[in-house]
């Protein structure tokens, strides 16, 4: 079978380098059995490979125990005291008590290494974080990239797409990748299934069987004895409010359920990678917006599967949202880890839709979808350069133009949305 490349390979690779557990999670249909075979290509010939799918009863019950998987392993010639073992663990969320397991393969045979993965449990991320601390690394495998989307739909066009420059490109170019692909991954999103699918009608079926296996599996297994009609419900309004403020309260009085509710219902949304939550950067509580958080949803097919509407992207009203929707999404996929990512706004209303912090500086990122023909900065850099000086870059997220100038000693770039992954590829 021929695979599609996708990002979090080359961070595989590189984990493993200085760990010998690395946890895959991520919502369901993101790709992750695919990257664990994918990855089966990169494992030195001196381990010996187990797959294990848990989905399959018979595997589950070898995985439950260090005593079965020993047993296991011994009877097919393998000695996990002596030899160096590779295990791919899919699905690890059925173990009655995976950390246990982790752990104890850690400490006890130290030849043994583990690829797992596992759809998103609130449990699952609890144990993870109290009883691997120091024995583990845990990567993210959201849906694809536009870079990848693109590579999904054209290899051919994502030879040319992966060569352009951001600050150097010529405007129908990047009309042409905005009309072509990124007004489809607006509509459809980018769960690898539903972008490899032309019809459709069929790839908005892909879309509901996901977000059907989400409720009745995800949901259902984390919410027991609760209405499950309030996540949908609670999914339709967020679908429609991507890119603003969370009112909490707002919230519960349209869905005449109570607060305490809504932020658990929220909690599930965000620990199942459906939605995130971006929090304020502020350094002035006096001046500064510092508890309302804004809401992203992390695919945009699912945003439209929830609104009931497939219809021209181009034609909404909300468009700027959706480009702001996309622009968070590509900084979660690609900003380094040492950077966080947060929004900024004053008790006045001004307002930058995304400040990326780390390394020791600020950069603001600010979404325009304009059509610019010359550099134009907006008011809000001015305060937000006024108020805090450890900034060296900013960013114009913009529909097609790419230029560069120095403002106050700092580099403002001009950059088409398409693009802005090259440049959070270079922090």
């Amino acid at each position: 079978m021929q695979y599609i490349h996708r990002l979090l390979l080359d961070k595989l690779e590189k984990g493993f380098r200085g760990n010998r557990i690395i946890i895959i999670t991520g919502s369901r249909q993101t790709g992750k059995t695919t990257v664990m075979e994918m990855y089966k290509r990169c494992i030195p010939a001196k381990y010996k490979q187990f797959y294990f799918n848990l989905e399959d009863v018979t595997n589950l019950s070898i995985c439950q125990t260090v005593d079965n998987l020993r047993s296991y392993l011994r009877d097919n010639g393998v000695d996990i005291g002596k030899q160096n073992v590779f295990l791919i663990i899919d699905e690890f969320q059925y173990i009655k008590n995976a950390t246990r397991l982790f752990k104890m393969l850690y400490d006890l045979f130290p030849k043994v290494s583990i690829l797992a993965s596992g759809s998103s449990s609130i449990e699952i991320q609890k144990h993870l974080k109290e009883s691997l601390a120091g024995r583990k690394k845990v990567y993210n495998l959201y849906t694809l990239s536009f870079e990848e989307f693109v590579r999904f739909r054209s290899e051919e066009e994502y030879q040319r797409f992966a060569k352009l420059d951001f600050q150097n490109v010529s405007a129908p170019l990047i009309g042409m990748y905005n009309k072509d692909y990124l007004e489809d991954y607006l509509l459809y999103g980018g769960y690898p299934k539903a972008a490899l699918i032309k019809n459709k009608t069929e790839r908005i079926e892909e879309l509901q069987d996901i977000y059907n296996s989400y409720i009745q599996k995800d949901i259902k297994s984390l919410i027991k004895g609760e209405d499950i009609s309030a996540y949908n419900n609670l999914l339709k309004v967020l679908a429609s409010q991507a890119g603003n403020l969370l009112n909490i309260n707002e919230l519960s009085n349209t869905l005449k359920i109570g607060r305490r509710h809504v932020l658990r219902h929220l909690d599930v949304l965000e620990q199942t990678f459906i939605i995130k939550l971006l929090r304020p950067f502020y350094s002035n509580k006096r001046t500064e917006i510092s508890k309302m958080p804004k809401l992203y949803l992390l695919d945009s097919g699912i945003i439209n599967f929830a609104l009931g509407n497939f219809g021209q992207i181009a034609l909404r009203p909300n468009l700027g949202s959706f480009i702001e929707n996309f622009v968070f999404n590509e900084i979660i996929k690609y900003k380094p880890i040492q950077y966080r990512v947060y929004f900024w706004r004053t008790k006045l209303g001004t307002e930058i839709d995304f400040i990326l912090e780390g390394n020791d500086e600020l950069i603001p990122v600010e979404v325009k979808w304009l059509n610019m023909t010359k550099p134009s900065i907006p008011k809000n850099f001015a305060s937000f350069f006024k108020e805090h000086k450890n900034i060296k870059n900013a960013v114009i997220i913009n529909r097609d133009f790419c230029y560069k100038i120095r403002k106050e000693g700092k580099n403002v770039y001009f950059i088409p949305a398409v693009l802005f992954s090259r440049f959070l590829k270079r922090l």
